[in-house]
């Protein structure tokens, strides 16, 4: 083996190992725990990995992640899944925009964000939340990561896809990054200070994404459709606006034929009580049965009072943007996924049981949030600051990453406050890229960062290459702009 050859594998094995590190920092509050954090969301998308009927309130796709550790008979599978796939992909965007890339950059960028936001307690979830993070991050590295080779952008398009598909805001969130791309992409012709997205790999990624929804739906049920349950979602959240009774009020003193007039004025005061407590909603249906009539207070509603719905619409997403706690809801599930974990996952119960999760009180998140918060508060504005200060310096990398990351927090903020329900959760799971994105942006202000350099070799990686990239590809200066223009 020549010296060449050896210092390229020894740099290697060092590129595995960083993510194989940075998994791990992730995989800390699970092995802290002592098992995977489980929300009580999570034992449906369990039991659809087994019994692969479909849930009225739920999409079915994130079975497909859920389904992983059937052939294993553990649930240690899925939080490993995550944190893998996180790990290679905060790899790739360290890559994609720190030039002069070195191992102790990333591990650096890991160890940040594992202490100083809620990132690894989303990845130890058997949930979907980690996936809201991985798809923004992924449409950014594939619209502005073209200093990544060609054929390592491709392999993210899949995961991009697998990334929306499993729960519909982040499908939602993902389309409306397209109409963002588009713009950006419309303003850069006039403007040359206005970075330039590569379009041709964030498309597939969307439209393989919006397309695995349906078709999983379809194999499992014969039917292909989006969901099943976004009217009734609706109507929960105008119930707690006071929206329904409003129109309620209005409308059935002239007999409207609706179930929900009986009991108009004894509506729960939030979403989740109507949902989910003893309420009326179940009496007259629940999901299967009062989607007609949700749809018909819904549209009645927008309808009638529409300056009213656009004013309870700005109020919930600006109440989401602002809830960005980390741990909502992650209480002992000493009832509520016990059934499910005997019945499916057996010789994980000892593990379960006794689980930090599941002890007397659960996992206080206080002191955690004392610091996740502020600092996600912080980072937040520091985006706008370092986007101003991009513009100045025509850092179009910078200034591409932190609009995709401004404008995906404000899409999901409406698409979970103004469409859903807020709730920390919401918000949480995708907070983190404030703080990363900043970071990435405060690295590049080193020209050393990202002034590419000269390669000796052709090919992904060479023997003593800061940047391993082509030499045509490490000099090109182009409109999508790699350095500061």
């Amino acid at each position: 083996m020549t010296a060449a050859s050896s210092q390229f594998l020894h740099w290697r094995g060092w590129r595995f190992l960083s993510v194989a590190l940075v998994a791990l920092l992730l995989l800390g509050p699970a092995i802290w725990n002592g098992y995977p954090l489980v929300y009580y969301d999570s034992e449906d998308y369990v039991e659809m990995a087994f019994s692969w009927q479909p849930i009225i309130f739920r999409i079915m796709t994130y079975g497909l992640v859920t389904a992983l550790a059937r052939p294993f008979d553990t649930l240690w599978v899925i939080p490993l899944f995550q944190a893998a796939l996180m790990a290679w992909m905060l790899h790739e965007a360290v890559w994609a925009w720190i030039a002069r890339y070195r191992p102790h950059v990333y591990l650096g960028m890991g160890v940040l964000l594992s202490l100083a936001t809620g990132l690894p307690w989303v990845v130890a979830q058997v949930m979907a939340d980690m996936f809201a993070g991985l798809t923004i991050l992924g449409i950014a590295v594939l619209a502005f990561g073209t200093a990544l080779p060609l054929w390592r952008r491709l392999l993210l398009i899949p995961v991009v896809g697998l990334a929306m598909c499993v729960h519909m805001t982040h499908v939602a969130v993902a389309c409306g990054l397209v109409l963002v791309l588009a713009a950006m992409w419309l303003t850069s012709r006039f403007s040359l200070r206005m970075p330039r997205p590569r379009l041709r790999l964030v498309l597939p990624a969307v439209f393989l994404g919006i397309a695995i929804v349906p078709m999983v739906h379809w194999l499992a049920t014969g039917k292909a459709y989006f969901s099943a349950s976004g009217q009734v979602l609706q109507l929960a959240l105008f119930v707690q606006d006071g929206l329904a009774q409003k129109y309620l009020d209005e409308v059935c003193p002239q007999g409207a034929d609706l179930k929900l007039c009986e009991y108009k004025d004894a509506l729960p005061q939030t979403a989740d009580d109507f949902l989910w407590g003893p309420s009326v909603f179940q009496q007259l249906g629940g999901w299967d049965g009062m989607q007609a009539e949700a749809a018909t207070i819904v549209k009645g509603a927008i309808v009638t009072f529409p300056a009213d719905v656009a004013k309870a619409m700005a109020h919930n997403t600006l109440t989401q943007l602002d809830l960005i706690g980390t741990g909502e809801d992650l209480v002992p599930m000493s009832w509520h996924f016990v059934k499910t974990q005997l019945r499916r996952y057996p010789e994980d119960f000892r593990a379960f049981r006794y689980a930090k999760q599941q002890r007397h009180g659960g996992i206080d998140f206080e002191l955690l949030n004392q610091i996740h918060v502020p600092i996600g508060q912080a980072a937040q504005l520091a985006a706008l600051v370092m986007l101003a200060v991009a513009w100045k310096r025509r850092d179009r990398i910078s200034t591409g990453l932190l609009l995709v990351v401004i404008f995906a927090f404000l899409g999901n903020a409406f698409v979970c406050g103004a469409l859903s329900n807020p709730h920390d959760r919401y918000q949480s799971r995708i907070v983190w890229l404030a703080l990363f994105a900043v970071s990435i942006a405060a690295i590049r202000l080193d020209q050393r960062f990202t002034v590419k350099r000269p390669v000796a070799s052709a090919g992904e990686g060479g023997a003593v290459l800061d940047y391993p990239e082509k030499q045509n590809q490490a000099q090109k200066q182009d409109r999508s702009g790699t350095g500061h223009g």
